[in-house]
């Protein structure tokens, strides 16, 4: 069984991975918005995808931007603690779910204004859906949304005959959130691809600190020893 002092250690390590992780990605935007021939070859490569459009893919598209939009993201997550709850039988599970999910999304934002990477230049494209002129573009957010909303939900939902489906489940929303992003034009490749890195570096990290502060919380309560067992 492993110890306390060993498992707050490799919960310190993978809170250090997780923080350089998220350094390389604000290292890697930073980059890329001083290229502008990179910048140059993923224009045009959303042009060429925005010729592929379909009506059919384009219904599912400006679902997933309606789904995963400021305006129902707040509505989601809310729902998402209320999953939690009745799943885990826990409030602070659900408060658990509350913070690893709002934090980094909250954090997408910041690294956009670190980064200031101008959006792609929809107006140039033949196919508009969504415009969304000026704005900055890395990394995206519906996309960093939809992956820490599902993080949460993964890492907060301990049954093991959730696991399998929700991991599923999270695989398949994530990448085609993604693809409707570039799909749209509103997002360059490298900005959706950053974002799923971010969230699982940023939900992993703010995950780490909670169970650290559970179990300091707990050794500091004795009578609360039994309860932090529930956040491992």
């Amino acid at each position: 069984m492993i110890s306390e002092t060993h498992r707050s250690s490799m919960l310190v390590r993978v809170a250090l991975l997780a923080t350089a992780v998220l350094l390389v990605v604000v290292g890697a935007g930073l980059v890329l918005a001083a290229q502008g021939g990179w910048t140059a070859a993923e224009m045009n490569f959303l042009r060429r995808v925005n010729l592929a459009h379909t009506p059919q893919l384009d219904s599912v598209a400006m679902g997933i931007n309606w789904l995963f939009g400021p305006a129902v993201a707040p509505a989601l997550v809310v729902l998402g603690c209320g999953v939690v709850f009745l799943v885990e039988r826990r409030a602070l599970s659900a408060l658990q779910f509350l913070v690893i999910v709002t934090l980094p999304w909250m954090g997408n934002e910041a690294v956009k204004a670190l980064v200031g990477r101008p959006r792609p230049d929809i107006v140039s494209l033949p196919h508009i859906l969504v415009l969304e002129p000026g704005g900055l573009s890395f990394p995206s957010g519906h996309t960093s949304f939809a992956a820490c909303l599902l993080l949460g939900m993964i890492l907060t939902i301990r049954g093991r005959r959730w696991r399998a489906p929700l991991i599923a489940t999270a695989i398949v929303v994530v990448l085609a959130t993604a693809g409707s992003r570039v799909y749209l034009g509103v997002h360059y490749p490298t900005d959706v691809a950053a974002s799923i890195v971010y969230s699982v570096a940023a939900v992993t990290l703010i995950n780490v600190v909670w169970l650290l502060l559970m179990t300091h919380w707990a050794r500091r309560r004795p009578g609360a020893a039994r309860r932090s067992r529930s956040f491992r």
